[in-house]
């Protein structure tokens, strides 16, 4: 039996959904770690340039900014 992630990456390969559920994904992981690091006073922009640079994420700016929002959207409605 294949893995999920090996089906997924043989369905969508290269495609404009697999870019977009890849980008989500490395935000999700992350999610937590970014959202206390704005807490902490941290620019959205400051969190965005280190992860580029370090290549912990492949997006532009306004599409994290965008996730992010999303996810403290989600995060206060479950609070």
């Amino acid at each position: 039996m294949k893995h999920l992630s090996e089906l997924l990456n043989t369905e969508f390969d290269n495609s404009l959904t697999a870019k977009r559920a890849q980008v989500r994904n490395e935000i999700l992981v992350r999610g937590e770690e970014i959202q206390a690091e704005l807490a902490k006073g941290w620019s959205a922009a400051a969190i965005w340039k280190v992860l580029t640079k370090n290549k912990e994420i492949a997006c532009s700016y306004k599409t994290f900014v965008a996730h992010v929002r999303r996810l403290q959207r989600q995060t206060s409605r479950k609070i």
